[in-house]
């Protein structure tokens, strides 16, 4: 699940891309007048989305919601993104990818009028057209937009996704200089080879950073940056300091997104470890990541320096279910969104990260259990989150063994 605004003098569009058991890829947008604070509570349209791999030409040009029926996909783990002129652009993963083998990779989805239609675009990553199409990638996609334009004058879009054949040897980095018309690729983003849940982040016209898991050293969490468009991968840093590395580069982290700040450059990082090496000694690998952390580059992802974002003192707590998330405002405010599998919360920092206030809890009835959240943030003091949420919980059970009858929904807040 995925979220993003775009704003405007007098509205505020929102969209949600999510993924429901039972249809694939589903966008839920609104659109909301800015008045005053009687204006009546925003609503969502919803609609499936058209990306199928056994189609052939994968329906790319399909425009939806249409009454053709051919607004169908079998996609997870979506994301979006808008550019600064306004068109909000979509990537998702064909499930065909997680169950093993060859696949039609990664779809994509481009709108330009306020998310009430998308039309899939041609695969980012596939390597043939067919029933199905095939692609060596496609697993755990990310996409990313350029905040200014190329020489074409558009805004370049970065899709990344996992190697499936072999699994997890690499980072496919798809980028489009043409709204999505048309895919170059790299096959080897990463500078480490074993990699695992990869994110991406544009700056400037050309400038775009993984992150990711490098699962054959420790489970370091490795930033890698090109200055090219995607083309070469050529700086390469660990979101570890060398202050902190001893402990949270063991098998206790989980990682979140990255997220750049436009306006000064500065990359972030956010992940949940453990909060000190003590720790480390007495639980070795099987360590609960009870602190949400912050990696925070000021020298352009060359260095990167650790600070906390929250320590539970109850060392039984997770924040790893799933994703810690980071967002950024356009006054610089770094917002940072976490689950312990029961509520979720936020904190802020004003600092570029190295002081924080909170946690905040976001959720109540009828959302009794929180999980999954993600944000996006506009102007000062404005963040957007929305999460999975149910009304069932009865203090014992983990969220993954819930029993059926427990209805699950999408929550959306907005302050």
């Amino acid at each position: 699940m995925d979220i993003i605004r775009k704003n405007t003098d007098n509205t505020l569009t929102i969209i949600l891309i999510l993924l429901t058991l039972t249809s694939g890829t589903i966008l839920a947008s609104t659109t909301i007048t800015r008045a005053n604070a009687a204006s009546p509570k925003a609503t969502f349209s919803n609609y499936e989305l058209a990306g199928n791999p056994f189609v052939t030409g994968y329906n790319v040009g399909t425009s939806c919601p249409n009454t053709a029926r051919s607004c169908q996909n079998t996609e997870g783990e979506p994301s979006i993104r808008a550019d600064r002129a306004g068109n909000f652009y979509g990537s998702s993963e064909n499930v065909f990818c997680v169950l093993g083998g060859l696949c039609g990779g990664t779809f994509a989805w481009r709108s330009n009028d306020n998310g009430q239609h998308f039309t899939t675009l041609t695969p980012p990553n596939s390597v043939s057209v067919g029933r199905p199409g095939i692609s060596p990638a496609g697993g755990d996609t990310d996409i990313a937009v350029a905040p200014e334009k190329n020489t074409n004058g558009l805004y370049n879009v970065y899709v990344a996704s996992l190697q499936s054949q072999p699994p997890l040897l690499n980072i496919y980095v798809s980028t489009s200089t043409d709204a999505g018309a048309s895919w170059t690729i790299n096959p080897t983003s990463a500078s480490v080879a074993g990699d695992d849940r990869e994110w991406i982040a544009a700056d400037s016209a050309n400038k775009v950073c993984i992150s990711y898991h490098a699962i054959t050293l420790t489970n370091d969490i490795v930033v890698d940056c090109s200055y090219n468009a995607g083309l070469v991968f050529t700086q390469h840093a660990s979101a570890f300091d060398p202050a902190h590395i001893a402990f949270l580069a063991g098998f206790n982290n989980v990682i979140g997104n990255l997220a750049i700040d436009p306006s000064n450059h500065v990359i972030y990082q956010v992940f949940s470890s453990i909060a000190n090496s003590d720790e480390l000694a007495s639980c070795t690998i099987a360590c609960h990541v009870h602190t949400v952390w912050i990696a925070v580059s000021i020298d352009g992802g060359n260095t990167f320096t650790d600070y906390t974002v929250y320590n539970n003192p109850n060392t039984n707590v997770d924040y790893g279910h799933q994703f810690i998330n980071v967002s950024v405002d356009t006054a610089g405010n770094v917002y940072a969104v976490y689950s312990d599998d029961h509520n979720i919360y936020y904190s802020f920092s004003r600092t570029f990260g190295k002081n924080w206030s909170g946690p905040y809890q976001i959720n109540n009835a009828p959302s009794k259990t929180a999980i999954f959240p993600w944000s996006t943030a506009g102007n000062a003091g404005e963040l957007d989150v929305v999460w999975y949420g149910t009304n069932f919980y009865n203090g014992v059970d983990h969220p993954d063994t819930y029993p059926d009858t427990a209805a699950w929904n999408v929550y959306f807040s907005q302050n």
